[in-house]
């Protein structure tokens, strides 16, 4: 029985979007010189991700159906169709590479009730996922993009660093701080296996840099995106209320009674209304519910980079979301090939069949492929192409 894990109906998603104008013309500008750590970005800061693709590294994570890891594949196990195209696995490991990891977190105020439990998160970042060989800089989002740690193999650096977050305005700006992590990540040297890990909640507002750009560069790059989901509803629920306390018992506020019901403590309760701003969780909802017919953020970077998400309601929630991406980060397998069917630009499905029954499959659903750099004539006075000269590994 052959296991596939790609949805040709993502894929094809995937790829009308990366052609889209919208997307594409946020793709003037060169990746900016790194920012000393403590440091936030610009604004309007746009970022510039295309390579020039010789060989395509494709993480792939097998299961069984008990949601297991399957270790234990061999690279004849394996089969790779790039648009259809057969092509020869040249190198096969299993999750050998250190890994470069990017901590995204949002600190948007709004937020500011579920962060307790993110600052505890360090230990579990530098035990479970990282290890002896790995390192991770840590970036924050809200209306400004910090870098608050660059790469960094300390535990004690990186523990520290999310035990003192702050919170910061009410934007959301994911896909600006998704570009700035893949940007980084992009710098690091090859031989590094290269992951984002951000925890948000399922929105993006106020960002310069379009989705589409953020993935297509993510893809191409082969970084994973895994993503943890913070509960827009639940922060709300945990807000503390304000304006001046009332006499009235914990989570009831006194309000006018109705001109015939007698002012009696039982009525008075009852007409009293809980310590939550029901206008705000009102506006949450019907925000979210447009969100979701939108599509999730989340779920398209993860998707989109063969990452996964996962939901956070509290502490063990984000210990098992995290406990979940380490186990899954040791456990794949990285498979290379050189394509021998680049004759043109355009998005490039990748198909993995694994030779074992009853296991599933996961991975990233393409590539974008785009011309040379040696094929293009740079415009008069910018000589530069935003491209990356020499082998990558997508």
């Amino acid at each position: 029985m052959r296991a596939q894990s790609v949805n040709r109906w993502v894929a094809f998603f995937l790829g009308w979007m990366f052609f889209c104008p919208i997307f594409v013309a946020s793709q003037t500008q060169d990746d900016p010189t790194p920012q000393p750590s403590g440091s936030g970005a610009t604004s309007d800061e746009q970022y510039s991700f295309a390579v020039e693709i010789e060989v395509v590294t494709v993480p792939v994570t097998v299961t069984n159906s008990a949601g297991e890891f399957v270790t234990d594949l061999d690279k004849v196990d394996f089969q790779i169709l790039d648009n259809g195209v057969p092509q020869q696995i040249t190198d096969f490991d299993l999750s050998w590479e250190p890994l470069s990891l990017a901590i995204v977190v949002q600190t948007s105020s709004r937020i500011e009730s579920l962060l307790p439990d993110v600052r505890r998160s360090g230990i579990l970042f530098t035990q479970l996922i990282l290890g002896e060989s790995g390192e991770a800089a840590i970036l924050t989002f809200d209306s400004e993009i910090k870098l608050l740690q660059d790469f960094t193999s300390d535990p004690e650096k990186i523990e520290k660093t999310l035990e003192n977050l702050k919170t910061g305005g009410e934007a959301v700006r994911l896909s600006d701080a998704l570009a700035r992590a893949v940007s980084l990540l992009k710098q690091r040297p090859p031989g590094r296996r290269k992951v984002i890990v951000v925890i948000s909640e399922a929105r993006d507002s106020d960002s310069s840099n379009a989705q589409g750009l953020v993935l297509r560069g993510a893809q191409q790059l082969g970084i994973s995106v895994y993503a943890v989901g913070l509960s827009s509803f639940q922060a709300l629920l945990n807000k503390p209320p304000e304006g001046p306390s009332s006499p009235f018992p914990p989570g009831v506020v006194a309000r006018p009674m109705p001109g015939n019901q007698p002012p009696t403590p039982d009525a008075q309760t009852g007409w009293g209304t809980a310590n939550i701003n029901l206008l705000e969780l009102i506006t949450e909802l019907v925000r979210s519910a447009r969100s979701w017919t939108r599509g999730n953020p989340l779920s398209l970077y993860a998707a989109g980079t063969g990452g996964t998400e996962f939901s956070s309601g509290g502490t063990t929630q984000l210990e098992n979301a995290l406990g979940r991406i380490g186990q899954e980060l040791h456990s794949q397998y990285l498979l290379t090939y050189r394509p021998h069917n680049l004759e043109k630009p355009g998005f490039h499905l990748i198909q993995v069949t694994v030779f074992r029954p009853n296991v599933h499959v996961r991975h990233r659903p393409g590539y974008l492929f785009t011309q040379p750099v040696s094929r293009r004539t740079s415009p008069p006075g910018n000589p530069s192409t935003g491209q990356e000269k020499g082998p990558s590994r997508p």
